[in-house]
């Protein structure tokens, strides 16, 4: 299982994209711009690290990156402002796993930022203080 790294400016979606196609297997791999429109819920550069279903079932299946899980025990608690401060605090990409439209936990694929939020063990304390 490999580990997404902290690197300055991790947050430039596009060379992340770069980088992690090339570690896709020959026969999945993709071009990074179509790699980008797939894998990132927010399309602008400036925007944050969520990924949509199908960013997720690759960064888990087919690049078998380490995710950690923070359930959310209060969904009335995560709204958009909840999201919107995922976008812009955290430095590594996530996803939100919803179901019949009630958010149930955010996937991290920093080890970091899981342990703070587990420690905190409220998302938005967490976030009030990253």
């Amino acid at each position: 299982m490999l580990a997404i790294r902290y690197i300055p400016n991790v947050r430039d979606k596009k060379k992340l994209t770069e980088e992690l196609v090339t570690l896709l297997p020959e026969e999945q791999r993709i071009s990074p711009e179509l790699a980008f429109n797939a894998w990132w819920y927010n399309l602008r550069s400036t925007g944050g690290l969520r990924l949509t279903t199908l960013g997720f079932v690759t960064f888990v299946d087919y690049l078998d990156l380490a995710q950690y899980e923070f359930c959310i025990e209060d969904a009335h608690e995560f709204n958009l402002r909840t999201v919107i401060a995922l976008d812009r605090q955290l430095k590594l990409p996530y996803y939100i796993v919803i179901k019949k439209g009630i958010p149930l936990s955010v996937i991290f694929f920093s080890s970091e930022e899981a342990m703070l939020v587990n420690l905190y063990g409220n998302l938005q304390k967490f976030l009030d203080n990253y």
